[in-house]
């Protein structure tokens, strides 16, 4: 029987560490990695070293900054996806560390498509929290990937539709059912993946947000590594 390989990440806090070590008993788990702020990075430290010395385990650590956290977290997560195709399981422990870094951690689950859990109180038992069905990666249609490359080609915002028009390629209505949506989908406005600022005479202007870039730039990742493989593939 084939073995299942299994990433944890997990976010870390110096005084709740311990709710790592029950994730760690509570699922399998063959390498670990930690996300913590940056002035916890010593405690963070000290913590994988007692892990690596129980039970072997490689162990990777990732920091954040307090004042960014939410974008960070989400590109620290992309990060480590990004170099763990290996792995056929990955869940993500939002337990330990401070709140609004394990909500992070959980909206970085939910836009990836991947398994999330916490400990209850006593640290004993895990919760698995909903995964969503689709993620953002098979929501977004390819042509508002394309949008949204544009944009960020472009150098991540534009002052108008027209503007969007000469970069993208697509004509003007096709752009405002894209970006503003329509009775039977939404637009890259309502995921979150674009912030768009209504101007005089009905003019808007359109900037990639934090989830955009990280969209885009997972989408391209796997891209690569399908044309990698293909081109491995081919005798």
């Amino acid at each position: 029987m084939q073995r299942i390989l299994t990433l944890q990440i997990a976010t870390f806090g110096p005084n709740d560490y311990e709710a790592i070590v029950s994730g760690i008993k509570s699922f399998p788990v063959h390498k670990l990695a930690i996300i913590c702020f940056d002035y916890d990075k010593s405690k963070a430290e000290d913590f994988s070293r007692k892990i690596k010395s129980a039970l072997g385990l490689p162990i990777d650590l990732y920091l954040v900054n307090e004042e960014n956290v939410i974008r960070d977290t989400l590109e620290r997560i992309n990060e480590i996806l990004i170099h763990s195709k290996e792995f056929d399981q990955i869940l993500v422990n939002v337990s330990s560390g401070d709140k609004l870094l394990g909500c992070a951690a959980l909206s970085s689950s939910f836009v990836n498509g991947i398994k999330a859990y916490g400990m209850d109180r006593t640290k004993t038992y895990p919760i698995l929290m909903p995964v969503l069905k689709l993620s953002y990666n098979e929501i977004v249609s390819e042509a508002k990937i394309k949008i949204l490359r544009a944009i960020d080609h472009a150098g991540g915002s534009l002052d108008s539709l027209e503007d969007l028009e000469q970069v993208s390629g697509f004509g003007k209505p096709l752009l405002s059912y894209h970006v503003q949506g329509g009775k039977d989908a939404k637009g890259l406005a309502s995921l979150g993946l674009l912030d768009v600022e209504r101007k005089e005479r009905g003019k808007i202007s359109v900037h990639i947000t934090v989830l955009g870039k990280l969209l885009i730039n997972n989408n391209s990742s796997n891209d690569s590594a399908f044309k990698a493989s293909n081109n491995t593939n081919v005798k």
